[in-house]
């Protein structure tokens, strides 16, 4: 039995529909333009096990807070549930973690943009512990190369990573919940977190810029032709980041040194996070994807002015999370000339 106590209390978010809106598109939005946002705990756990993964576990069941979202257990097959307890019950010894231990993470938390909007959240809830507890973290976390500068501004003070193959045996162990679902954000928070990271790595009064983040390097929803992209965001004064190859430091000087910023879906556009409020994001997004809104809904809990443009798939058979985007050059100069106008 777990005992829990409040965090956040139950509450409304209200979103600013895009600058740009279009009659036809209102589609895409609508659906998240006022969602009620349930209350965030703060769970203690006693006796749980920890995989090297990063699923939690006791008496043989994983627990629900091991994901995301609670529904995504029940994607495991009961073969592949049976494989996963003997394989650490039976084939692996466990390490003991004394003293109260802290867990952050869900199976979503290795990408860039869930640790920064869902993680470092759930470790905001609870600062006022992090000096005294124990960060755990799965065997993946150590090389990836945002989490360590990530959470240096929350002043953790101990961080112990499962090593592959692991089990941690936790006598005490805290768990705070999202301070929002996945996609959405308690304002209040996410602001909170963009305050810390940016003073720590931010860049204060430096004069203000013009970005466009690429995803060429990723293995998916790049845009196909990229090359006339360029061509267009430099023809208007943009810089052109490639987030693959820049420390998560510059990232946040970039950012937050920029009033306009561009890109396309992905974890390049995550990094509007550090700009300041007022500052203008145009995202690049598939014309028939009406689900993936996150970077809508974070934009406006950040204070920025949201506009998109939406793109074809060369691939009309690719599902729109993951196609490859072809943007439309003329549609790109208008839309830029309006974003740069203010209008």
């Amino acid at each position: 039995m777990h005992s829990s106590t409040t965090l956040l209390a139950e509450s409304v978010s209200t979103r600013q529909l895009p600058v740009n809106l279009e009659p036809g598109d209102l589609w895409l939005f609508e659906r998240e333009v006022r969602r009620t946002l349930p209350e965030s705990r703060l769970i203690e756990m006693r006796d749980v096990r920890i995989s090297a993964d990063g699923l939690l576990f006791k008496a043989g069941r994983i627990l629900p807070e091991s994901f995301a979202f609670p529904h995504l257990r029940d994607d495991w097959t009961r073969l592949g549930r049976l494989r996963f307890v003997l394989a650490n019950y039976l084939l692996r010894t466990s390490t003991r973690i004394d003293g109260n231990a802290l867990w952050i993470v869900d199976n979503w938390s290795a990408g860039y943009f869930h640790w920064l909007a869902d993680t470092l959240p759930r470790l905001f809830l609870v600062r006022q512990h992090v000096r005294e507890w124990t960060l755990l973290l799965p065997h993946y976390a150590r090389a990836l190369p945002f989490v360590e500068p990530s959470l240096a501004p929350f002043g953790v003070g101990r961080v112990r990573y499962a090593d592959e193959g692991e089990v941690l045996a936790c006598r005490r162990l805290f768990v705070p919940m999202h301070a929002a679902p996945p996609g959405h954000f308690n304002d209040e928070v996410i602001r909170s977190v963009r305050q810390l990271l940016v003073a720590t790595y931010g860049v204060g009064d430096a004069p203000a810029d013009r970005l466009y983040i690429s995803r060429s390097a990723a293995r998916r929803r790049r845009v196909s032709n990229e090359a006339g992209v360029l061509d267009v965001m430099r023809r208007f004064g943009f810089r052109i980041l490639h987030a693959e190859s820049c420390p998560f430091d510059e990232q946040v000087r970039a950012a937050s040194a920029s009033r306009y910023l561009v890109s396309s879906h992905g974890a390049g556009l995550t990094n509007m996070l550090f700009m300041r409020p007022g500052s203008h994001v145009l995202e690049l997004r598939h014309e028939g994807d009406g689900v993936s809104n996150c970077y809508f809904t974070m934009a406006s809990a950040l204070e920025l002015t949201y506009a998109y443009q939406t793109c074809a798939s060369l691939d009309p058979g690719a599902p729109a999370h993951t196609a490859d985007l072809h943007v439309d050059l003329r549609r790109l100069g208008r839309h830029l000339e309006r974003l740069l106008s203010g209008g």
